[in-house]
């Protein structure tokens, strides 16, 4: 009977459950940041391992709540689809930068030069630091992006398209991805405002992006979880661009992708 009721729930618990245990964590840093913007961001916490990895132990109790040891196989099991073609790991893993790196052109043809810094990361850490830090950074994004993915894409993703079209769907993912996000941002910024409603648009862009690369891998969550690495590592990469030009060529990407592929399953090449 209860695992009845679960099922009938389960993306609503899903959501709701995601939201529990990350805000736990970064609705008081935020709070402390929004009441002393002068505070230092709380990026090291450990505590914010547990807050990024909210969605997939939100998608591990649910699984193995519903159905069991079954649940959770079925959760993992995509996480090991890998054959899929090349095209689709050199698609997922230079994408990223490869749209940084030609937005950096796109402006430096326009006449909007400046100087192009890699590896920001130096900023944040003394080269003494970095030693440790640089290969911390890339050691830690790679569970990191799973605890996302096993949840929005292993878990809520199929649930969603079994509702909605793969468009539909995506939006709606990407909606609550960017409010889960929500948290996270003013607790570094300590404010509420354009940006951080930029930074939602943009996420539900994405959001379509990773639909695509999931159906079109047969539902491979190792390729988005691949794709959610590589987006993380180029962002930690690559300065931020000071235009907009990456974020209009993302979305003439993301267009192109619907266009193409078809909103109703995402599909198509």
């Amino acid at each position: 009977m209860l695992s009845d009721n679960l099922n009938r729930c389960q993306l609503p618990l899903f959501f709701l459950f995601s939201l529990i245990i990350s805000w736990a964590v970064w609705v008081p840093q935020a709070v402390v940041k929004m009441s002393n913007p002068a505070a230092a961001a709380a990026t090291g916490s450990p505590m914010n391992v547990l807050a990024v990895w909210g969605p997939g132990l939100s998608a591990f109790i649910l699984s193995l709540l519903i159905a069991g040891k079954a649940g959770l196989r079925w959760l993992f099991r995509p996480v090991l689809i890998w054959r899929v073609g090349a095209f689709w790991y050199f698609l997922v893993l230079l994408y990223p930068a490869a749209l940084k790196l030609a937005a950096y052109g796109i402006d430096m043809v326009l006449g909007r030069s400046y100087e192009l810094v890699f590896l920001p990361i130096r900023l944040y850490f003394s080269p003494q630091q970095a030693i440790v830090m640089v290969p911390a950074v890339f050691i830690a994004a790679v569970p990191n992006a799973l605890g996302e993915e096993l949840g929005w894409r292993g878990f809520a993703l199929p649930r969603l398209q079994e509702k909605l079209n793969a468009l539909g769907a995506s939006i709606i993912l990407g909606l609550f991805w960017g409010i889960w996000h929500l948290p996270m941002w003013v607790s570094t910024t300590g404010t509420i405002g354009m940006h951080e409603l930029a930074m939602m648009l943009n996420i539900v862009g994405l959001a379509i992006l990773f639909t695509w690369v999931y159906n079109r891998t047969s539902g491979s969550v190792l390729l988005v979880w691949l794709f959610h690495f590589s987006i993380t590592i180029t962002g930690y990469s690559l300065s931020k661009i000071p235009t907009a030009t990456d974020e209009i060529m993302s979305w003439f990407v993301i267009v192109l992708v619907v266009l193409m592929a078809g909103p109703r399953r995402l599909w198509r090449v």
